[in-house]
């Protein structure tokens, strides 16, 4: 059984920018998806990261983009994205970070709100093993389009990192959170070290309040 693990975010904490945007501006760049996609996102990002409701709504759009989709030919545009588009966001220390806490821990795990089909690739590249993060539902060959478990997100975060600590006979207070947002703070409060990563706002206040370690991966690690 493994000893201890460390948690990492995805979005805003290893990589500068939104890998999931990012994907579906990627399929519209190929004609997989109509601008109106893209417009639909914006007001559904804003309002993930000021911490209002947004899952309804993301969730209706992602209905439209993957339902019906081929799991093979989008694996494929996933992998591509994610060595053309999202790898090079990683920021400057974000690999190093990685292999630091492998090192240390023996296992490191992205735990992301980002669903399987744009993490998948990524998590895979940095040598994430496993991957917890919202899951879209398959049939047969095809995306349904539908969320399997809701999205792994705040309270769901910490209920996916729990599980797995529970699944493998891994002590959360003997584990790491690595997270940005205030989509990461029940996770960070899950975890024996919690590390914020460039917080803003609520998590940055909180990681104040509570003397959490703030690193900063902009700079090479």
């Amino acid at each position: 059984m493994l000893f201890r693990s460390a948690f990492f975010d995805l979005d805003h904490t290893l990589v500068d920018g939104d890998s999931d945007t990012s994907f579906i501006e990627y399929l519209h760049r190929r004609g997989e998806v109509a601008r109106d996609v893209i417009d639909a996102k914006e007001p559904i990002q804003v309002a993930y990261l000021e911490g209002r409701p947004w899952q309804a709504d993301y969730e209706r759009l992602l209905a439209r983009i993957y339902s019906g989709r081929d799991v093979a030919a989008t694996a494929r545009l996933a992998a591509a994205h994610a060595e053309e588009c999202v790898l090079p966001m990683l920021f400057a220390g974000a690999r190093a970070l990685v292999e630091r806490e492998r090192a240390r821990r023996g296992a490191v795990v992205l735990l992301t709100t980002t669903n399987q089909v744009v993490a998948g690739p990524i998590a895979e590249a940095l040598g994430f093993d496993p991957l917890l993060s919202t899951r879209l539902e398959v049939k047969g060959d095809r995306y349904t389009g539908r969320l399997v478990e809701g999205f792994c997100t705040g309270p769901g975060k910490a209920r996916a990192l729990l599980a797995h600590c529970e699944a493998v006979g891994v002590d959360p207070r003997r584990c790491a959170m690595f997270g940005d947002g205030r989509s990461d703070m029940e996770a960070l409060d899950a975890v024996g070290e919690p590390v914020a990563v460039h917080p803003m706002g609520a998590l940055a206040e909180r990681a104040a309040a509570r003397g959490w370690p703030v690193l900063d991966l902009s700079l090479p690690g």
